[in-house]
């Protein structure tokens, strides 16, 4: 699963806009996107947050495709969550074996040079679950601030950023089109319906959470 997430602290002030936007996404070409202007505000910033499990062969992809991707002269940082299988109930040849998996991962993702911007690496020592990583993987700073959450399974177009950037500039700087509705895009075909399929997490009395 693959999304683009923005922030925005006065949604529950703008009650009054209008949750439609001056045209369907869903309708426009994708050339739209790629020849928008792209000149942002001056503190736009974009992350990548790659969620990986213990899979070199998809994680090696997936890192690759990211690297080979258009951002235009542009800062991107790159943040990997990477976390490894519980071992405690394996034997010893088989805990060897997750053991030297692990290391190679964790070698092949240090020495993966990410030229973009800063290249972030939190290699989790305890499977804390998928769910889990999607909920800590961003804790935005500032209106400013966007994040590209992939997981390492997926293989990106290189122009998978143009693509967001240009959703970014008419959907959140461009005041004509801004909608507080919208708080992020999917790349890919949503397969889940929020409360009919998932985990529900109940955070308090009056809020459930699906993911």
């Amino acid at each position: 699963m693959s999304m683009a997430e923005w922030h925005r602290e006065d949604i529950s002030s703008s009650s009054s806009v209008s949750p439609l936007s001056s045209f369907s996404l869903s309708t426009t070409p994708l050339s739209h996107f790629l020849s928008l202007p792209h000149h942002p505000h001056p503190a736009y910033s974009l992350t990548i947050n790659l969620l990986a499990y213990d899979r070199f062969s998809s994680l090696s992809r997936c890192l690759r495709s990211l690297s080979a991707a258009h951002y235009g002269g542009d800062t991107v940082n790159l943040h990997i969550d990477e976390q490894q299988p519980n071992i405690s109930d394996s034997g010893p040849a088989s805990v060897d074996e997750k053991l030297e998996n692990s290391r190679r991962i964790l070698d092949f993702v240090d020495g993966f040079s990410w030229k973009f911007g800063e290249k972030l690496v939190h290699y989790r020592t305890v499977n804390v679950g998928l769910q889990a990583q999607w909920l800590e993987a961003w804790w935005p700073s500032s209106d400013d601030e966007f994040a590209f959450v992939v997981e390492d399974d997926l293989e990106v177009s290189p122009l998978y950023y143009e693509f967001l950037k240009g959703l970014i500039m008419n959907y959140y700087y461009n005041k004509s089109n801004f909608s507080p509705w919208i708080y992020g895009a999917s790349l890919q075909r949503p397969r889940f319906v929020p409360g009919k399929h998932g985990n529900k997490m109940k955070l308090d009395s009056g809020t459930r959470l699906f993911i």
